[in-house]
């Protein structure tokens, strides 16, 4: 009997399990979106860096504001020059307090229709007046500086006053000046009914109405306004408002002065005004 073989298959190998190395997988998409989000951050951040470079923001991070000729509203962009070499007159234009008392002048060029010149009147312009104009300390003068761009409103409003001034005198201008900066609408837009409404000012400040219609009408002032924004140009002044505040001698002059460009708050009014009086 022939012996049978039984073929013995081999065992199948076995492989030993094979350890997966961790790999990070990096998705690209994902990863581009939070980093344009930051670089887009960056560029918004510089964007508002450069655009406040040109706006002067005082200690309480309140931009102080001025109207400029370019016709913009950038904020102050002629900043304060604290040298003491700003030099101005007072002209033979409308103050507040005692000119043969006062050692120091406060020459404010301004715009009728300028809200940062409204600005100025509604926060900083009392304080002004009681702490140093009405304690014989210094002298506010108001002279015209309309700026184009809020013509023919702002103009006009510089006429009116100028011919209540020419009949009455500074108190009259001073009431015609608080009654149009408490009610204009500003940026151009005037007072409320317009001349009709400046006239009844005029009257309220007690210039005769037929005189100031006539005055008014003839645009009698227009060279002394042009005049009063030559000089202030001249000084440095190239928005509002403006202001000059420096010594006051007997003939009008007002030197070692320092411009303030902007409506900037009583504070710094104030340490400009005392380091003058020392």
């Amino acid at each position: 009997m022939a012996k049978t073989t039984k073929k013995v298959s081999k065992p199948e190998a076995v492989s030993a399990p094979v350890k997966k190395e961790n790999v990070m997988v990096l998705d690209m998409d994902k990863l581009l979106i939070p980093f344009s989000i930051l670089i887009a951050g960056l560029m918004i951040a510089l964007a508002i860096i450069f655009t406040l470079k040109g706006t002067s923001i005082n200690n309480d991070g309140k931009d102080t504001g001025t109207d400029t000729n370019t016709g913009s509203d950038t904020g102050n962009d002629t900043g304060t020059t604290g040298d003491g070499t700003a030099k101005i007159t007072i002209d033979d234009d409308p103050y507040l307090g005692d000119k043969k008392k006062a050692k120091v002048a406060i020459v404010e060029f301004s715009d009728y229709e300028c809200p940062f010149c409204q600005r100025h009147f509604t926060e900083t312009h009392a304080d002004l007046v009681k702490n140093y104009v009405d304690t014989g300390k210094a002298i506010l003068v108001f002279r015209d500086f309309p700026l184009s761009f809020h013509d023919p409103k702002a103009t006009n409003a510089a006429l009116a006053a100028q011919c209540v001034f020419e009949q009455k005198g500074n108190e009259a201008y001073f009431k015609f000046h608080d009654l149009y900066f408490t009610n204009t609408v500003a940026n151009g837009e005037g007072v409320p009914g317009g001349d009709a409404t400046m006239e009844s000012y005029a009257k309220q400040a007690g210039a005769d109405v037929s005189k100031y219609k006539s005055c008014y009408s003839s645009k009698k002032f227009a060279d002394e306004i042009k005049a009063d924004i030559t000089d202030g140009s001249a000084a440095g002044v190239t928005g509002t408002p403006g202001f000059i505040i420096g010594k006051l001698d007997s003939k009008g002059n007002v030197t070692e002065g320092t411009l303030l460009a902007g409506a900037y708050p009583y504070a710094d009014f104030q340490n400009v005004l005392d380091k003058l009086l020392k």
